[in-house]
């Protein structure tokens, strides 16, 4: 195992893991942290991704790169992606390198969605056209796929951005990644548009 990259990993997930705090109070369920078989996911989204160009781009991004992960205990309705997102204006260092968020999902009130949390600054509230993220998913209980746009901001949780409510999902497994690009505020600063190079990778429960 590649022990650098599985620090990156670990520390982005250490950070990722702060952000369930924005779920406390509202899990009832113990915690699980689901198994990921990155190169099982990865054959599945491929197959989800198909007659999307960018969507099979980003998927195969993942193909190419490592695949260690990092497990951490989450509690639902909250669970956060096992590999992180890194973007070209992620943070800096060497242990971070470019580390910008994580994919996310939530089931609140019987809604199963998709999300993302991170980034620098603020999410922006209005994005330019042909500027977004997006998430392609498998369910291995049903074999429901597609590509659903993140368009919601605030919508469920604060600071996530979240999905439609996603159906079809059946009770189980799904796989899914998030790519693209997003315009965050920054302040009084000119916004950011940040571009996720490395997508990020999960495995969670519907």
């Amino acid at each position: 195992m590649n022990r650098r990259i599985l620090g990156r990993l670990a520390a982005g997930l250490t950070a990722a893991v702060a952000a369930t705090m924005l779920f406390s109070g509202a899990a009832a369920a113990e915690p699980v942290t689901p198994e990921l078989d990155a190169d099982a996911a990865i054959t599945k989204l491929l197959e989800a991704a198909e007659g999307d160009a960018e969507a099979t781009a980003a998927v195969e991004r993942l193909a190419l790169s490592p695949k260690d992960t990092a497990a951490v205990d989450i509690a639902l309705p909250g669970q956060i992606f096992q590999v992180p997102a890194y973007s070209d204006t992620g943070q800096g260092g060497p242990v971070l390198g470019q580390l910008y968020g994580a994919g996310i999902a939530t089931n609140v009130n019987d809604e199963f969605r998709f999300g993302f949390f991170g980034g620098p600054g603020t999410i922006a509230n209005e994005q330019p056209e042909g500027v977004g993220l997006h998430v392609v998913y498998y369910s291995l209980a049903t074999g429901a796929s597609g590509i659903v746009p993140l368009n919601e901001n605030g919508k469920v949780v604060p600071t996530v951005l979240s999905s439609a409510p996603v159906e079809g999902l059946g009770d189980g497994l799904v796989v899914a990644a998030v790519y693209g690009n997003l315009l965050h505020a920054n302040g009084p600063h000119d916004p950011i548009l940040s571009t996720v190079w490395w997508p990020s990778l999960g495995a969670v429960l519907s």
